[in-house]
């Protein structure tokens, strides 16, 4: 029998609730374009000793088709087969390999530009019914702080439908969105026995704003975007047992040429929720998650530029002094178009810092990350 012991609580966090394929997808972005997306996301994190974990691995290849049909409908498709792997600090290694679930959108736009109707629905093609070695793997995956490239191995058939306007008020562009998820039933199995999963439907609202300016004669831009989601109460076996906090979300983006860097892109985006509402006190308390991330493209020639990647994310602690983490990357990456339809992106990131497991509690960690996306519009 394999060694799971040492397997800290973290690691096995049920992934159940996290989010699926939609939400790789801006639920308010209309493709005008016939475009397919492909890429390899490979990354591998590595852990101190006392985790338990010496490394763990994935393989992700996400594949998207955006098909405009006619002026005002547009039809999306998102999935990702990927592969998993685990090496213990003592015992064999786990492994697990499948296919997300997948993501199917269409997206109407309503009179002149009035409005956008998204209705989507996230199909289950992925798998719920998990080895214990494979719910370990899922808790990993699931971690918000690693940010792995499949975050959910598997949920039941989900229902979304969104509508967004936009007008412009004196130089800006004011957004407002709306959006509620209907998340289906399906069975999960853990430590082989079967259970049914009634997760709580979701709400969100959106308010945006941005606006063009000049800086140093060249064109800017300020975007911002604030994102309120509310959740209901999720059930097993017909009995309500977790209902996530409110969340917030205010993210701000500034886009200005500097120096030989055209352009700057810095990001800041601030989560914070309201407590859990839960039988287990380890579920109730949510820490404050801030990101920052800096990308700045270095123009070559016309069809190459560089890419560097600075980005920082800093937890806070739960009510159980766990789930944070300080964790610091850099990464440098090309930008190749090979025509006005057809780009390339390779990206290395390399990240460092460490996560919370309990009181005077930390474990270092590490990363080596890998993107090489192809872009083609016909």
């Amino acid at each position: 029998m394999k060694n799971r012991s040492a397997i800290p609580v973290l690691f096995t966090v049920i992934l159940i609730f996290s989010g699926t394929a939609e939400s790789q997808v801006d639920p308010f972005q209309f493709i005008r374009s016939q475009t397919l997306r492909t890429s390899i996301h490979y990354k591998s994190w590595s852990f101190s000793e006392e985790s338990g974990v010496d490394r763990f691995t994935q393989f992700a290849f996400p594949i998207s088709y955006s098909l405009p049909v006619g002026e005002r409908l547009a039809l999306d498709l998102i999935t990702s087969p990927f592969m998993s792997r685990m090496a213990p600090v003592a015992g064999e290694d786990y492994k697990y390999d499948n296919l997300s679930d997948s993501y199917l959108r269409a997206s109407y736009i309503l009179g002149d530009n009035l409005a956008l109707v998204t209705l989507g629905a996230g199909l289950p093609s992925g798998n719920t019914d998990l080895s214990d070695e494979e719910l370990v793997l899922a808790g990993v995956s699931a971690s918000r702080a690693l940010e792995n490239p499949v975050t959910s191995f598997g949920t039941g058939l989900n229902l979304n439908l969104g509508l967004a306007v936009a007008r412009e008020l004196g130089g800006w562009v004011l957004g407002l969105g709306a959006g509620y998820a209907v998340r289906g039933k399906y069975d999960a199995t853990f430590v082989g026995q079967s259970y049914e999963i009634d997760p709580g439907d979701e709400f969100n609202i959106t308010l945006g704003a941005d606006r063009a300016f000049e800086w140093g004669g060249r064109r800017s831009k300020f975007i911002a975007d604030f994102i309120y989601s509310n959740y209901g109460e999720d059930e097993l076996e017909g009995l309500p047992f977790f209902e996530a906090g409110d969340k917030f979300l205010l993210r701000g983006q500034l886009i200005v040429p500097l120096a030989f860097f055209d352009p700057l892109i810095f990001t800041v985006s601030n989560r914070w929720r309201l407590d859990n509402r839960s039988n287990n006190s380890a579920l109730v308390d949510n820490g404050d998650e801030l990101d920052l991330r800096a990308t700045m493209y270095h123009p070559l020639r016309d069809k190459i530029r560089l890419k560097y990647l600075l980005e920082m994310k800093k937890y806070s602690n739960t009510v159980n002094d766990t789930e944070g983490a300080d964790i610091f990357g850099f990464g440098v990456g090309v930008v190749y178009s090979f025509s006005r339809t057809l780009s390339f992106d390779p990206t290395l990131i390399y990240s460092t810092g460490s996560i919370h497991l309990g009181p005077e509690s930390d474990v270092d960690v590490s990363a080596l990350e890998v993107t090489g996306g192809l872009s083609f519009r016909f």
